[in-house]
């Protein structure tokens, strides 16, 4: 444990084996800042697809087979989803401007305009490829669910959302790694949606049978399971008599809430001092030692610790767990399901567009390709003199 952290990492954070790059925000010194450090999903690289995110390269079997999960937020494996349901569009490439209205100014600088057309072409320069292959996609997408009658209804779409918060240790790091990758629960609905489509579409290639589910619960048995957890709040301040003058408040009946959010000396304040659920070994032993002897609601006397004196009110409990089997299989059935969505994907994507008559005048390559079989058919269509 860092000795300058009340918090260390969080559990669960996304691995290099998932694809992701994990970025510790970095953390100053305890006054007046947050004793958390926390991973940070990096959805900032460069990618030709746009919207439901398609890997140009297959994963091995080891990055494809599930590596851990459950409640304690060990999730290496159920980053797949994430990677599935919450790829950014890099570049918002906005459809055509109206006829007409290219050379209308969007901003002005020292008295020279630029149009619609200057700023159109270069969100076009900038990703516009990669944006239209996006739209292409989901348009493949679409036109297939509607050749087979299918419909993705509201409730799938969060269902799949729910799964995927449920994978978090808490609802408050599910929002932090939205807020990390940039997006809103919304957005990241939107994605979902994409997801659920390509579940429908792919059909027998995504099914998986109680043996696959039976092997990954073996494998992963102890990483299911998960410690003894507490949550609490804290009042961190410098000096004991502070401590020992909050402390009689609170015993008169003052709002520990409103004290913190007044006088903490952390960045909890902000949240009334509270901390999350954290297992043993995750913060200030004597912070540590405190709040797991406390009964939920109750409130301790001030403790010191390398941070300050704190008073510490402990607001829930979980016991520790040991999920049989039984308990976990829908759960391991459901992060399988998307991981071999994940795998079949992009030779899906490419079989419905080699089916397809695709004309994309930003491919020069697929533009050359429709010009040349014009002109074949422009020339089997004159007569011969």
């Amino acid at each position: 444990m860092k000795d300058n952290d009340l918090q260390p990492n969080l559990p669960g954070e996304p691995d290099e084996k998932s694809g992701q790059a994990e970025e510790n925000i970095q953390q100053e010194s305890h006054s007046g800042e947050d004793f958390r450090d926390s991973g940070s999903l990096d959805l900032s690289k460069e990618d030709d697809k746009v919207g439901l995110m398609i890997p140009d390269d297959q994963p091995s079997q080891e990055e494809a087979a599930p590596s851990g999960g459950g409640g304690n937020g060990s999730k290496g494996w159920m980053i797949a989803s994430l990677v599935l349901a919450a790829a950014l569009i890099v570049v918002l490439i906005v459809p055509p401007f109206a006829k007409g209205s290219g050379n209308e100014a969007v901003a002005n600088v020292n008295g020279v305009s630029i149009t619609k057309d200057r700023l159109y072409d270069a969100l076009v320069q900038a990703g516009g490829p990669q944006t239209l292959d996006g739209i292409i996609r989901d348009e493949l997408i679409d036109q297939e669910m509607n050749k087979k009658s299918l419909t993705v209804t509201d409730e799938e779409v969060t269902a799949e959302v729910a799964a995927l918060k449920a994978s978090y240790p808490s609802e408050d790091q599910f929002n932090m790694a939205l807020m990390q990758a940039g997006m809103t629960e919304e957005d990241l609905s939107k994605q979902m949606r994409e997801q659920v489509k390509l579940k429908k579409l792919l059909g027998d290639k995504v099914k998986v049978t109680d043996d696959e589910v039976k092997e990954i619960f073996e494998q992963n048995k102890e990483s299911f399971a998960t410690p003894e957890q507490v949550r609490a709040s804290h009042i961190l301040v410098e000096t004991k008599e502070e401590a020992d003058k909050i402390y009689k408040e609170l015993q008169e009946g003052a709002d520990f809430a409103a004290i913190a959010k007044e006088k903490n000396q952390d960045a909890t304040k902000d949240t009334g001092g509270d901390l999350d659920f954290f297992g043993r070994g995750e913060m200030d032993p004597a912070f540590e030692e405190a709040a797991f002897k406390l009964k939920k609601g109750e409130i301790s006397l001030p403790v010191r610790s390398s941070f300050g004196y704190h008073i510490i009110k402990l607001t829930d409990r979980k016991e520790a767990t040991n999920p049989t089997f039984e308990e976990k299989k829908e759960e391991i059935r459901g992060q399988m399901v998307n991981q071999k969505v994940y795998q079949e994907s992009p030779a899906y994507i490419q079989e419905l567009k080699d089916k397809a008559k695709i004309t994309n005048t930003l491919d020069k390559s697929s533009a050359d390709a429709e010009g040349k079989d014009t002109a074949a058919d422009d020339t089997a269509a004159t007569p011969a003199k």
